[in-house]
């Protein structure tokens, strides 16, 4: 089966979101809709199932297992380390460096993530500054499975090649796999970049939070918002952020018109809380 086998159409998908508001107390319903039932239609295939109502009542088995798995699909993945180099160059260069010499201790939230791209991309840019001791790093996503494969280092070999060109043009200290290790073709990142993170689980409605952290990345969410939940996710990462803290998002995001940040690079779309 692939996905032009199946076409949810819109009372299908707030049906479903309806369900899982009802078994699993997790509200989907301010998502974009239209990248939100492209998931559920990549979850269906993945699960071999073919109908709506067939998906309505696995979910209402109320198998958490099965229910994590889905919270691990619907997420939209990162697609690849490095993304942006330019970013990352940015951020060695000029931002991470500058919030070091202003404290010795640095305290960074990655919000909704899912694969750990950003993470080990984070990792190894401290770890080339000499600075990763120096860092406290709190990941926090949907999935208990996501969260546990990102601990575990294994990661899509599919995604090497096109990050492995991504660090060339970060221009970085090494080669990318040196931070990797191909064990009987699965492979597995170096884990000893993870000893100062943490890993939180996350509700759809943040109620898990990180606190007073310096630099929060969040790139690449938003788009899947509609504007009522991403009011709301900028309210709460304001909350989180300390004065002066840098909050990132994607190059195609905007906070727009808000007077509580102001725009530090508009390039790199990063912006800084005012005191």
């Amino acid at each position: 089966m692939n996905s032009s086998e199946i076409d949810l159409g819109i009372v299908d998908v707030k049906n479903i979101i309806r369900n899982i508001r009802e078994n699993y107390q997790y509200d989907f319903s301010d998502y974009a809709l239209t990248s939100f039932k492209r998931r559920l239609e990549y979850f269906m295939v993945k699960q071999d199932i073919k109908y709506p109502d067939l998906l309505e009542a696995r979910l209402n088995n109320n198998d958490p297992i099965f229910f994590d798995q889905f919270l691990c699909d619907i997420s939209t993945d990162t697609s690849e380390m490095f993304r942006d180099p330019s970013l990352w160059r940015f951020l060695r260069d000029n931002l991470l460096k500058q919030l070091l010499e202003e404290s010795p201790r640095l305290k960074i939230w990655i919000p909704n993530s899912v694969s750990g791209e950003e993470l080990f991309t984070l990792t190894i840019v401290l770890k080339e500054m000499d600075a990763l001791d120096k860092a406290e790093i709190i990941v926090s996503g949907l999935s208990q499975k996501a969260i546990e494969q990102m601990k575990s280092g294994i990661f899509n070999p599919a995604k090497v090649n096109i990050s492995s060109d991504n660090y060339k043009r970060f221009n970085g200290k090494s080669d990318l796999s040196s931070y990797y290790q191909n064990k009987e073709n699965c492979f597995f990142r170096d884990i000893s970049l993870l000893k100062n993170v943490s890993f939180i689980k996350q509700t759809v409605s943040f109620e898990n939070l990180a606190e007073r952290v310096k630099l929060i990345l969040f790139r690449n969410r938003m788009i899947y918002f509609n504007n009522q939940l991403q009011q709301k996710m900028v309210n709460i990462l304001h909350d989180c952020l300390l004065p002066g803290g840098y909050l990132i998002v994607g190059t195609k995001e905007s906070l727009g018109e808000d007077d509580r940040f102001s725009l530090a690079c508009n390039s790199e779309s990063i912006y800084k809380k005012k005191n």
